[in-house]
């Protein structure tokens, strides 16, 4: 194997490395915060608000891990600059997001959030759009669609700009804002949900685009091979 395979080869467990790497950062910053500075019992609305934002911040992380890593085992190209950036940009949100976790105003982190599903968004499609750059993985642009995974980030953004707003000028109740809070754990679980299924019905198409291209390469008589008409 040459010098361009290898890299080749090793680039998506590279990544996928690196991936998991942030995102275990990211799960510690969230704990060390946590017995920091958080309180969490006894059970009350406040500490509940807390609890719901914990879990929005867990799913997060699963969400981009399983997103992003599967969008990296499915190609097999030389890396380029935008790769790098793709891989650290989610993450470094994610740790930001995570000082604004437990404070006394829940506000800033509605805004924050609606902040983070912006750039997720731009995240997301630029690494679609990376990887139908190789024309074996065009059928990934079923990614891109608006109701398909990338619905919950399309809700979500003016949706957590729009409570951001209204909580700034008080017009949430606590019991609001904790249950508002606890919403976001369950979004990025089914953003996931709905990014396997349909990732694994773009490879499915790729995989029956192949071999149809395989299967119009037939062998005639002289030896020779010729396309299929």
């Amino acid at each position: 194997m040459n010098l361009e395979g290898r890299i080749k080869e090793q680039f998506p467990a590279l990544v996928v490395t690196l991936l998991s790497v942030l995102i275990g950062l990211c799960f510690g910053d969230l704990v060390g915060i946590a017995r920091a500075r958080m309180t969490l019992w006894p059970l009350d609305v406040g500490t509940l608000r807390t609890w719901g934002q914990i879990f929005s911040m867990a799913g997060c992380c699963v969400s981009v891990w399983v997103v992003f890593s599967h969008m990296a085992i499915s190609r097999l190209r030389l890396p380029m600059f935008a790769d790098c950036l793709v891989v650290f940009l989610t993450p470094l949100m994610i740790l930001f997001a995570n000082s604004l976790v437990g404070q006394k105003e829940i506000w800033p982190w509605f805004y924050f959030a609606s902040a983070y599903l912006t750039v997720a968004l731009v995240s997301w499609q630029w690494q679609i759009r990376i990887a139908m750059a190789d024309s074996e993985l065009s059928s990934f642009a079923r990614l891109l669609r608006p109701l398909g995974p990338l619905s919950v980030i399309y809700f979500g953004i003016p949706f957590y700009a729009a409570i951001g707003w209204a909580d700034s000028h008080g017009f949430l109740s606590p019991l609001m804002e904790a249950a508002i809070a606890f919403g976001g754990g369950p979004a990025p679980l089914l953003t996931s949900w709905i990014f396997i299924s349909e990732w694994r019905t773009a490879v499915a198409q790729a995989e029956a685009s192949e071999f149809q291209a395989g299967a119009a390469v037939r062998p005639v008589d002289d030896g020779w091979w010729w396309i299929g008409a």
